[in-house]
């Protein structure tokens, strides 16, 4: 036998999400740190009282802590078992340890405290863990919560988890790569041969929008300057 520590399945999942959840925050430079306070089992100024500290049953058995930017995080992980019962048991302890973590955090930080929660293996396309999933997520109790379903095959894994990054505080919708162009300047012309538009504006129109096309708001003043004339001899 190896004398070497071999790492459980639960704190490998824990660690792939936790390294995928930095490098994704590191996408947006938000910065990370450690909070292992908030995965603790005592709450902040009872290191020297029993009843400031929380019993292994009352707790989850794998949990991390983490600061991203003004966030504090906790991840955890779904049950194995599909079951209602197993669910609320583990949703139960980390409540329980939300509420030991939002004893280190100010008052607004604690409106912003997430428990992100990893379902098991091949639970992504599971109905029963769909329900399941919408269980977590409508708890808005001590925490927001999410839940990740992983899927079956592990190659899927980044691009899963690229989706589920959407729904969370490190999405950026605003930041994309697509180029947006003028519109095709033939619908000006259509206009025109139908009398929507004079022909003369239809021609400033088209002149402005080749020159302006670094001048927004130069863009806008002179397409209103010009409806404003249109049909003027």
């Amino acid at each position: 036998m190896s004398g070497q520590a071999q790492t459980s399945p639960s704190n490998s999942t824990l660690d792939w999400f936790e390294a995928s959840l930095r490098a994704a925050a590191r996408s947006v430079n938000l910065e990370t740190r450690n909070a292992p306070e908030l995965a603790s089992a005592i709450f902040r100024g009872g290191e020297a009282s029993a009843q400031a500290r929380l019993e292994p049953s009352e707790l989850p058995s794998a949990v991390r802590g983490l600061r991203i930017d003004r966030y504090a995080v906790l991840i955890g992980l779904l049950p194995e078992v599909p079951s209602v019962e197993a669910l609320n048991e583990t949703l139960r302890r980390y409540r329980n340890q939300c509420v030991v973590a939002r004893s280190y955090l100010t008052a607004n930080e604690a409106l912003d405290l997430q428990l992100f929660l990893i379902g098991p293996r091949g639970s992504e396309k599971a109905d029963e863990w769909q329900s399941l999933a919408l269980i977590v997520e409508r708890d808005e109790r001590v925490a927001r919560k999410l839940a990740w379903r992983r899927p079956s095959n592990e190659a899927s894994d980044a691009a899963s988890f690229a989706e589920f990054i959407k729904r969370t505080f490190l999405a950026r919708p605003w930041i994309h790569d697509a180029v947006f162009t003028m519109a095709a300047l033939d619908n000006l012309n259509k206009a025109a041969a139908v009398g929507d538009v004079p022909r003369d504006t239809v021609g400033e129109w088209v002149q402005l929008a080749q020159t302006k096309r670094d001048d927004p708001a130069g863009l806008v003043e002179g397409l209103v300057n010009a409806w404003s004339r249109r049909g003027q001899a």
